[in-house]
């Protein structure tokens, strides 16, 4: 019994050192290995030129703009007179809704769908969604300009604790 199994396993050993060895469609062998570093190879990771890293900052701006300008298309939207009353209903929503598709805009214009793009830009929109009470807090009259003088208070109200001062 132990020279049956000496003599299938040296057998087996043969078999494997020709090249000859059984692989699973399952299992990745070394072939399957050995062809695929041929073909793709491991490949340096590239450097990030500097377009790449202004494409970022865009990214994170367009982020931003596509918030402010989704509250500010709706909340002039919402004055008009004449539209569906599910339309009004809508408050909050009715601003993610049009800074949703300011963002889809800005991913197909500014091509702003690649890895590192793509972060910065939902950074940027999170950043003004809560951000935008500190922004009302420290720039009202600005503020005021754009949206009615009831919202530009209660938004400058809610960030009564981001406001910066000369002090400190």
């Amino acid at each position: 019994m132990v020279a049956d199994q000496k003599a299938a396993f040296a057998q087996r050993l043969k078999r494997i050192q020709s090249g000859k060895q059984f692989e699973h469609a399952d299992i990745i062998g070394q072939k399957t290995t050995k062809r695929y570093k041929k073909r793709f190879g491991d490949k340096p990771r590239k450097k990030r030129s500097l377009a790449d890293k202004v494409m970022v900052l865009i990214a994170f701006l367009a982020g931003l703009s596509s918030v402010l300008l989704g509250r500010i298309v709706y909340f002039h939207l919402a004055r008009i007179e004449g539209l569906p009353p599910a339309f009004y209903d809508l408050g909050g929503r009715g601003m993610a809704l049009a800074g949703l598709v300011l963002a889809m805009t800005m991913i197909v214009v500014f091509h702003l769908s690649t890895r590192t793009r793509m972060p910065a830009l939902l950074l940027g929109c999170a950043v003004m969604y809560y951000g935008e009470a500190a922004v009302a807090s420290n720039a009202p009259e600005f503020w005021t300009q754009i949206f009615s003088a009831e919202y530009a208070a209660e938004m400058a109200a809610r960030g009564q604790d981001y406001r910066l001062t000369p002090t400190g």
